[in-house]
């Protein structure tokens, strides 16, 4: 039997967007496990689980999606095993209607949660997200661009009010972030542009992989947490986000001029 599969990156937007916790309703556990050793790595316990099946006969399977809807970040949800379990098998009650309200009410309260720890941003986490990332060789001779409005750039590149929302959350610690990149350069020439480069690495394979708008952005972060260190924390993805944002800010992620004649 044909199943839809799960793009690579709409599975790392959902788990960003749930902020790796569990979302049916009353859970929220984390389902990540640290590692204890050096030696080892975190796990991941989670699944990921479609909201109308992958495949036809499957729960809830909606026989008027395309391919690329079944497997976007939109119908997934993430879900601690013995939830993922229980809605395809329990379907009178998980209707399709419950898990949509349950995985929309989940991500707002993710974002409020990190709304809140935005707060706490310090040089510490911005270093965990900077440094990690920025740390591979890249190309460093892109120019500096003059920035254009926000706005104006978040409509030029079709972003929703869910990126808006992000951005405008995570631009409340930019200026720190400038700072933070400003101070990190003294001790390693050139480290604004090494960071900006290796984010815009991550922009092409967001957009190789079919990725445009909110789930682009969200994919960015997604790639940027999981170079962060070894624990996640409403603080981190915060900071995340902050370094993401400060970026599109300065035109140095996404589009910034129009492309038409």
């Amino acid at each position: 039997m044909v199943r839809d599969r799960v793009p690579d990156a709409q599975g790392k937007i959902v788990i960003q967007r749930s902020g790796d916790r569990c979302a049916y309703p009353r859970c929220g556990i984390n389902l990540t496990i640290n590692a204890q050793a050096a030696e080892d790595y975190d796990k991941a316990i989670g699944k990921i689980a479609h909201i109308c099946a992958a495949s036809p006969n499957g729960p809830r399977y909606d026989v008027d999606m395309s391919t690329k809807q079944r497997g976007s970040a939109a119908n997934l949800i993430y879900l601690c095993g013995p939830h993922h379990d229980a809605i395809d098998e329990q379907l009178s009650f998980h209707t399709t209607e419950f898990l949509i309200e349950a995985k929309q009410t989940h991500e707002r309260m993710v974002a409020r949660a990190m709304a809140h720890a935005m707060g706490k941003v310090g040089f510490e986490h911005l270093e965990l997200v900077c440094k990690a990332i920025g740390m591979t060789p890249s190309r460093t001779d892109d120019d500096i661009v003059i920035p254009i409005g926000i706005q104006e750039k978040i409509d030029l590149n079709g972003l929703g009010p869910l990126a808006e929302s992000r951005i405008q959350t995570g631009l409340a610690k930019s200026d720190e972030v400038a700072e933070f990149i400003e101070l990190f350069e003294k001790m390693q020439s050139n480290f604004g542009n090494i960071l900006a480069a290796r984010f815009k690495q991550e922009y092409y394979a967001g957009i190789a992989q079919g990725l445009e708008g909110d789930d682009l952005f969200e994919y960015i972060c997604s790639v940027a947490l999981d170079n962060a260190g070894p624990v996640e924390s409403d603080t981190l993805r915060a900071a995340t986000l902050a370094t993401v944002a400060h970026l599109f800010e300065i035109c140095e992620l996404f589009e910034h001029e129009s492309t038409a004649a």
